[in-house]
């Protein structure tokens, strides 16, 4: 390699030095990079002009400039912008635009454009009073072709329309006229400008691949005076220097299902986009097009079957590719296991079915906010190869290191992994010579994949774009392109698969860390519904066929037994729904889908169990209880409805331990198993003495407002603060204790952040507010099977009542928050001090487990300082292990002080309104003496999280006079292996599909490897 202090900056030969005039002495001076400056501040006059210090405001004043502007986005400001406050306020800018004296002298020569760059929730352009353009935040730019009275002189009255968004100031980033030829020849060399930017741009790189005699060549043409004819030999001159590596094309509109429009907005949009691309695909041959998801498809196939079917016509022939995977573009690190695993599997399945003349092995997902360490087994689980994403390009603190590798998960399973160009791109030759580059040097891989067309709210590739690229096709310093498949592009890099670095880790997004907190009714209704529709799947497995002939149903018919309830879940688990980052429109219409999807859902399971044991409707004296999902083996406390006069309840067992509740009913105790099984339970005249309470609970009075509440398993020391201290009993006696200071409640300032529901504020430790219980604790019930305390305080205006229950044979102690949340911008928080450091944290996450240090030893553990947890979290080495169990998901944390869990937020952008409300929270906290694995923690979240199901049975006297029975449905040998779908086979047996969350081998489904996801049949 040529070392450039030689040939390049300030070398050039003495015997040319004389030749050169003035531009030689610059190039001795100041070197190759001056000489490209000053072409191109000599040619930017006479080829572009800058219309931003001309626009007017309504009342004469300057656009640029503004005090208000000057006073409160000092940032943009000193950008130049055009600037105006947010809250969805209009601004009218005005210009009456003439064409520069110094372009008439000239003959008129090619084209001139009007580039606009806005940042507007609408934006409109009018010339002359008439509407020309229309945008909006996600379609953002325009290069809008002047009229040829332009160049005769005619002036043109241009008017501005803007509306600022309503979480943002608004700015005009650009306006600005560019020439361009008329075609790709260029006789006038119109494109020069740009082409000297794209020289500057890689000046650098060029210098140091080039021959000698290129660069002494390029410096002489440099150094002569720019003019007409020394334009011609630099234009020869950059024709002979490389190119950047040509990309592979593929046209796209990135198309939200719901943020900031409602859904039926979304429908609309898409509409407008394919067909607005199947219009230009007419007359451009060569354009391909690539587009999610099935749930849109399926859209489309339902409501507009003509567009669909103009649709299917171009996936046969291979110019439209259906980019789909999930069912939706998920969010991929709250959902549970079961509900991942079912995006992928319903939407692989759709699409294998609706578009077969494709190979469906990848999953594209480029916008969600981060991804689960799970994701690799779940995309082995479903024929899934190849993994796309864009969103850790948006790291605020650490560059994510790799843009092509293998992802690979603990069990082993692993899929290739491609970070793509930015979604929302156009045909920018700057923007494109810059990614090919890029990507060449980052991957050793000459080809690069570039995604143009506008997205969010849909639009895709423009008429402007691809006359653009067909422009900049073979001119000099630009990336050359073509147009191909995702696939194609895919196949070419698969013979790479061994050499790709491996990635062991998940995919942390540094950014919008308040997802798993914001709308916590979300969360709840996603975790309820699909708790529903795992029982209602089992109990049709376990069932008996509902056919007259009573001969199994084909797996086809299972699956869709409940599909649209499953649909409508995997569809409000898209990653601008769930996270809670839309509007309220989009809220207010998922809350009738939940709650339909519940009622149905609920519906279908009790049918099943109707065909198991007999069922009744109303108060009935014979009553079934079910575990309808595996969970940790042991006691349960549920809350019946108290007996009649002179009766008592009886179960398998014999006549149970009756404790009146609080709040009506009363409370009996039963053993479960691991696995599925129903109870009968009957009420008899009083008769035998009743079982004893197994571990049962005790209360002890300690004075100044303190006791201790224990049972076999959990010590609580209760007082003023709350819980403060807890211990676990392990070797025959009372372990150490966990806490190093009681519970603590916190609550912060959380504001600043621009991405106000997505994030949290990285310093709301540095602000917290006020609070404490104002009263507390009160005894509310106490007896052997149950006791309950309550805590009340404001956070605010916000009332806050924390209740706390601990049950007979629990290892768990309940807590309760509940709220009236008022607050806006805040956050609370609970935070558990533990008594002993710990070297590392561990909680479950979408489709596996994710171990943490609690210290961090690099800048990118650092950055984790809030992550998503699905069920539970723990942290603590030996006998001092604590475990939190979660309704969730929430917001986590660890450190080597304690763990800590976000509750409530209230950011008020895009939903003003969000958070406030009632809200109730349901936490856990469990002694793990030994960690997490050797308790079995992930069982006894599952058992915390899932209720116990209750029916009235037939009351016939016949019955009445039964022993109550138990029905074991389905056994469960293995504590680590977790249920993720049960569904009958063609064949009559039961498909099990499961994950072994374990970092041992389970013993069932043949040696299942640690953390490993696999489907296994039984006989039913």
């Amino acid at each position: 390699m040529v070392q450039p202090e030689r040939t390049g900056i300030g070398a050039a030969p003495e015997a040319a030095e004389s030749s050169y005039g003035p531009y030689g002495q610059l190039r001795m001076e100041k070197g190759l990079e001056a000489l490209v400056k000053g072409w191109i501040e000599t040619f930017a006059p006479l080829r572009e002009l800058d219309l931003l210090p001309f626009w007017r405001r309504e009342d004469g004043s300057p656009g640029q400039h503004h005090p208000w502007g000057q006073k409160h986005r000092a940032d943009w400001e000193a950008r130049g912008l055009v600037i105006w406050p947010r809250g969805g306020q209009l601004l009218k800018l005005q210009y009456c635009l003439r064409c520069p004296p110094a372009w008439l002298e000239e003959k008129p020569q090619g084209q001139v454009r009007l580039a606009l760059r806005w940042w507007a929730e609408t934006a409109a352009l009018k010339v002359d009073g008439e509407t020309v353009v229309q945008g909006d935040l996600f379609d953002n730019a325009c290069r809008w072709l002047l009229p040829q009275r332009f160049w005769q002189g005619a002036p043109l009255n241009l008017e501005l329309e803007l509306r600022s968004p309503s979480h943002d100031e608004g700015g005009v980033i650009l306006a600005r006229l560019e020439r361009e030829p008329d075609s790709p020849t260029d006789v006038s060399g119109l494109l020069l400008l740009s082409q000297l930017r794209l020289l500057q741009q890689d000046l650098s790189h060029l210098e140091q691949i080039i021959s000698p005699q290129q660069r002494q060549d390029l410096e002489a043409a440099l150094a002569q005076k720019p003019c007409g004819f020394n334009q011609a030999l630099l234009q020869q001159q950059l024709a002979q220097l490389p190119k950047p590596a040509a990309l592979q094309l593929l046209s796209h509109a990135h198309l939200d299902l719901a943020w900031l429009w409602p859904v039926a907005d979304t429908w609309q949009a898409a509409v407008r986009t394919f067909e607005s691309v199947l219009g230009l695909m007419k007359s451009h041959p060569q354009l391909c097009f690539g587009h999610s998801t099935p749930a849109l498809y399926h859209w489309l196939e339902l409501h507009r079957p003509l567009l669909f079917s103009q649709i299917r016509a171009l996936m046969q022939a291979g110019r439209w590719e259906p980019l789909n995977g999930p069912w939706v573009e998920s969010d991929c690190t709250l959902l549970g296991s079961s509900s991942l695993l079912r995006q992928f599997s319903e939407g692989q399945a759709y699409s294998r079915k609706t578009f077969p003349e494709w190979e469906h092995n990848l999953a594209w997902l480029p916008d969600s906010f981060g991804f689960s360490a799970g994701l690799p087994a779940v995309c082995a689980a479903t024929g899934v190869r190849w993994f796309l994403t864009h969103k850790l390009f948006w790291n605020a603190t650490n560059p994510f290191p790799h843009r092509l590798f293998r992802w690979q998960h603990p069990s082993g399973s692993s899929v290739l992994t491609l970070m793509s160009a930015a979604i929302g791109s156009d045909a920018d030759p700057l923007a494109m010579a810059n990614y090919s580059r890029e990507w060449q040097q980052a991957t050793g891989v000459a080809e690069a994949l570039w995604l143009p067309g506008v997205g969010d709210h849909g639009g895709g590739p423009s008429r402007e774009m691809l006359d653009q690229l067909a422009l900049w096709q073979g001119q000099p310093l630009a990336a050359g392109h073509q147009f191909g498949t995702m696939r194609s592009y895919l196949a070419k890099l698969e013979p790479l698969a061994a050499q790709l670095p491996v990635w062991r880790d998940e995919l942390y997004l540094e950014l919008h860390r308040a997802c798993a907190t914001s709308r916590p009714d979300q969360k709840r209704h996603n975790r309820s519904l699909e708790r529903l529709l795992r029982e209602a799947d089992v109990a049709e497995a376990l069932a008996p066929a509902s056919n007259p002939a009573n001969e199994p149903i084909h797996t086809e018919a299972i699956h869709t037994a409940g599909q649209k309830e499953w649909r409508c879940l995997l569809f409000q688990q898209f990653h601008d729904i769930l996270p809670g980052t839309s509007i309220p429109a989009v809220f207010e219409q998922a809350e009738r889908q939940w709650c339909s999807a519940r009622r149905a859902s609920r519906q279908r399971r009790d049918q099943a169990l109707g065909r198991l044991v007999p069922l009744s409707a109303g108060f009935a004296k014979q009553w079934w209880v079910g575990q309808l999902l595996p969970s940790k083996a042991g006691n349960r406390v549920l809350k019946m409805p108290k007996p009649t006069a002179g009766h008592s309840w009886w179960g398998p067992q014999g006549p149970l331990l009756s404790q009146a509740a609080k709040t009506g009913g009363c409370w009996l105790q039963l053993p479960f198993g691991a696995g599925v099984e129903l109870q009968q339970l009957l009420q008899k005249p009083l008769g035998p003495k009743a079982l004893a309470a197994q571990q049962p609970v005790c209360v002890e009075e300690l004075g100044e407002g303190r006791w201790i509440l224990q049972n076999s398993c959990v010590k609580v020391l209760l007082g003023p603060q709350g819980v403060e201290q807890l211990q676990g009993y392990q070797g025959g006696d009372w372990g150490p204790a966990l806490l190093k200071e009681p519970l603590q409640w916190r609550r912060y300032s959380d504001r600043g952040e621009f991405w106000d529901a997505w994030d949290l504020a990285a310093d709301y430790r540095e602000n917290p507010l006020p609070f404490s219980w104002s009263s507390g604790p009160e005894l509310i019930e106490a007896g052997p099977l149950s006791s309950q305390w309550r805590w009340r305080g404001c956070c605010g205006q916000s009332p806050i009542q924390l209740l706390l229950r601990l049950q007979a044979g629990s290892e768990v102690l309940e807590l309760c928050l509940q709220s009236q949340w008022q607050q806006q911008h805040e956050l609370l928080r609970l935070e558990l001090p533990l008594a002993k450091p710990a070297d590392f944290w561990s909680a479950d996450c979408s489709a596996g487990v994710q171990n943490r240090p609690t210290t961090p030893h690099n800048a990118r553990e650092a950055s984790r300082w809030e992550a998503a947890a699905i069920s539970w979290l723990a942290a603590g080495t030996d006998s001092h292990a604590l475990a939190v169990l979660l309704d969730g998901p929430q917001g986590v944390s660890g450190t080597a002080a304690g763990l800590g869990v976000s509750l409530l937020r209230g950011p008020t952008w895009p939903d003003p309104s969000a958070d406030r409300g009632l809200h109730r929270m349901r936490l856990g906290l469990m002694p793990a003496a030994g960690g997490w694995w050797q308790q079995a923690v992930p069982a006894a979240a599952a058992r915390f999280r899932e209720p116990l199901w209750k029916r009235p049975g037939i009351s016939a006297a016949i019955e009445l006079a039964k022993n109550p029975e138990i029905r074991q449905l389905l056994a469960w040998p293995d504590r680590d292996l977790r249920l993720l779908e049960l569904i009958k086979t063609a064949q009559n047996q039961l498909q099990i599909s499961a994950q072994n969350l374990s970092p041992c081998r389970s013993a069932v489904a043949e040696q299942l490897k640690p953390w490993a996801i696999a489907s296994w049949n039984q006989s039913s």
